[in-house]
């Protein structure tokens, strides 16, 4: 038993698990960049994990093999982590002064709390891509919560549809363009703003996300008026984000208090 904690403990094992993991998402890469499995991709990029597998026919078998491949890698390396962490414990009940080890293991816990915390975010809460409204608009959401999109402003310009990508990205200005939009649980309002891109409303643990303005079926008239604009939403949940980015910056810095105690300057040549 001792032997075999040591060897799944070992820096060897875990150098050899990272290089599996490092192969492993680099045939997703490739995957990812053909046409074939492109879209498989996008799927999964837009829903969770249990949304893949609900609908037959909705990722091909091999992204699906590719998936629980990495989760299976990824229980290696959990199992990896565990061993690690206790070998150190055991060394810290030997060595109460050894504080380097006991940063570093608290980097290994931290570590493991991050992983679950992201594999978290694939399984918990929900995610919604793609969600086109109007103004007075409103998409239900679980539990009682709802959207709704109040105003629209500055989807109306009809260059930003009608002209080149490079005349377009002339006439679009991001400051002017956004949406007014209420949140809403059992019917009862309980949070508003404004939603501009790369600036989410966040009301607790549902964030919702401003992707484009779909150009209108009209867009191709120059009358305004006729214009019946959209926005095309993110809306999301994700109840363990906090727990993730609060525990990132801890990870860092705990990794470079361990670089520092464990310093050691390179000796001086000595004069021939």
């Amino acid at each position: 038993m001792k032997r075999l904690t040591e060897q799944l403990s070992s820096m060897q094992f875990t150098t050899g698990i990272l290089a599996v993991l490092m192969l492993w998402f680099a045939c997703g890469i490739l995957l990812a960049e053909s046409d074939p499995f492109r879209e498989g991709f996008r799927v999964m990029n837009s829903f969770l994990t249990p949304d893949w597998f609900s609908q037959p026919g909705r990722l091909s078998f091999l992204l699906k093999l590719w998936f629980v491949g990495l989760c299976c890698v990824m229980a290696v390396l959990g199992i990896n982590l565990i061993f690690c962490s206790w070998t150190k414990i055991l060394k810290l009940m030997r060595n109460r002064q050894a504080a380097s080890r006991l940063v570093m293991l608290i980097i290994h816990i931290v570590f493991g709390l991050l992983a679950l915390g992201h594999f978290g975010s694939f399984v918990l809460g929900y995610r919604y891509e793609n969600v086109n409204l109007r103004e007075g608009q409103t998409f239900a959401l679980p539990e009682g919560y709802a959207v709704t999109v109040k105003a629209i402003h500055g989807g109306e310009n009809p260059v930003m549809f009608q002209s080149s990508k490079e005349q377009a990205g002339r006439a679009f200005r991001s400051e002017s363009s956004f949406c007014d939009v209420a949140v809403t649980h059992n019917g009862k309002e309980v949070a508003q703003g404004s939603v501009f891109f790369l600036r989410p409303l966040v009301y607790k643990d549902i964030q919702v996300t401003l992707k484009r303005f779909p150009p209108p079926k009209d867009a191709k008239h120059h009358n305004l008026g006729a214009l019946n604009t959209a926005v095309r939403l993110i809306i999301s949940r994700n109840p363990v984000k906090k727990v993730v980015f609060v525990l990132f910056p801890v990870m860092i810095a705990g990794i470079g208090m361990y670089m520092v105690m464990t310093w050691r300057p390179r000796p001086a040549d000595k004069p021939n």
